[in-house]
């Protein structure tokens, strides 16, 4: 018996050992951050951690995929404090939260490196003012204004609060195909900063960008007091189909809700209310 105890105690620390060795080979080589708005002013995030790792923990990588897909396991077994969401569940509500660890890419053994991504994917759900990452502001019938909440991006600041996002990061945006009146406080990387991709709007006081581009990506750089919105005009069959998606939603929660019951006796009360009075006078 004190043999079997003392083995487990030795397998215990050597496991304990491994896990900690093979954490200091890990390290981040680079993060992108994809953020896709929808209409309704939701979100589909997709952030891919390029890491780099020793060779000789290939094997234990790809154990470590077949096994485990969730966000603190990796951290712990890769020692990347890194790993994690990019959208601060502070500011916003974040659902479908999934870690998917991609096979080794490609390997160097002269340099005894391999390269992998984990793929962290998840959604931010819409309210009626939009989310927690994007504000929606229907300002004018069937004009929407979308605003990036920039607090909800969880990277580094400055001291005067900026984003700063560090070296081999970048974050892109897709916004709706419909977008237009787009401002963006810092011009992205994607974008030439030339004439023909800007108007000046005298009443606003501000720069818009009218290219053809609804993709846009900011990389290693501080945003300072970052700002970016868009616009969508929706068009009036869209207002009528609102109309009577609420409308159908109204009838269906005041029949099948807590005063379902009581709703459908009112109803037919009044039906046979007039039904017999129309009885009547046709006597």
């Amino acid at each position: 018996m004190r043999f079997t105890k003392a083995t487990a105690a030795v397998a215990f620390f050597l496991l304990l050992f491994a896990s900690v060795a093979f954490s200091s080979n890990f390290s981040l080589r680079s993060l992108s951050v994809f953020i896709r708005i929808n209409q309704d002013g939701s979100a589909n995030v997709e952030e891919h951690f390029a890491i780099m790792m020793n060779s000789s923990l290939k094997e234990f990588y790809e154990d470590t995929r077949s096994i485990y897909s969730d966000l603190a396991t990796w951290r712990a077994k890769t020692g990347i404090a890194e790993l994690r969401h990019h959208i601060s569940r502070a500011y916003a509500d974040i659902r479908n939260l999934r870690l998917v660890p991609q096979p080794v890419e490609r390997c160097n053994l002269y340099v005894n490196l391999c390269h992998a991504t984990l793929l962290l994917a998840y959604d931010v759900p819409a309210s009626k003012q939009g989310s927690g990452l994007v504000k929606v502001d229907w300002y004018k019938p069937r004009t929407a204004k979308y605003s990036i909440e920039a607090d909800a991006l969880s990277f580094e600041r400055t001291k005067s609060g900026d984003l700063l996002l560090p070296p081999n990061t970048n974050i892109t945006f897709a916004i709706p195909p419909l977008a237009d009146r787009i401002y963006f406080s810092a011009i992205p990387e994607n974008i030439a900063d030339q004439a023909s991709n800007f108007r000046y709007d005298y009443t606003s006081n501000l720069r818009y960008y009218v290219g053809q581009s609804r993709i846009f990506n900011w990389r290693g750089e501080m945003l300072s007091k970052f700002q970016f919105t868009f616009e969508i005009e929706f068009p009036l069959e869209t207002e009528v189909i609102e109309f009577f998606k609420e409308a159908q939603t109204s009838v269906l929660t005041l029949f099948f809700g807590p005063q379902g019951l009581a709703a459908l006796i009112i109803l037919s009360s009044v039906a046979a209310t007039i039904y017999f009075l129309n009885k009547i006078e046709r006597q």
